[in-house]
């Protein structure tokens, strides 16, 4: 059977833009974003805390070492954002992030036992001192922290 030396070249796709959730007053939104590099395992995460109006409180980038994968590095960027958050402001924190797994941490017990449980009973300390709500968001929505 021949084949045919010239490959075809799919058009790139750009990703349906979706509205930034809203978000009432009296209220912040905290958006991170955690990321991970499995070839070399190094890892980043970005936090961005605003206002109602879309005015930044503040933006913020760790480094965390020692990842083991992508789901660690989210759960990083949560805990060191809703850190910085309770020291910036009084009010309740909506917790932006992509990653439905280490949103989960927030609500249920479903990584307590895991190898992430430290980080996530560290979570759940932060938690007792301010209302923090989660808020699943698409990933082209997450660019801000990205």
């Amino acid at each position: 059977m021949p084949s045919s030396a010239t490959s075809s070249v799919l058009p790139r796709m750009e990703a349906p833009s979706v509205p930034w959730p809203a978000l009432r007053p009296g209220n912040v939104a905290l958006t991170v974003d955690g990321s991970f590099h499995v070839s070399d395992s190094s890892a980043a995460a970005g936090m961005v805390l605003g206002d109602h109006q879309g005015h930044i409180i503040f933006a913020a980038y760790r480094v965390p070492f020692h990842c083991n994968d992508a789901l660690e590095a989210e759960i990083h960027a949560l805990m060191q954002g809703m850190a910085l958050a309770i020291q910036h402001t009084e009010l309740p924190v909506v917790v932006q992030s992509n990653s439905s797994e280490a949103l989960a941490s927030l609500s249920t017990n479903a990584l307590t036992r895991s190898a992430y449980g430290h980080l996530v009973l560290e979570i759940k300390e932060l938690m007792s001192s301010r209302e923090f709500i989660p808020q699943k968001i698409y990933r082209t929505q997450n660019r801000v922290a990205d």
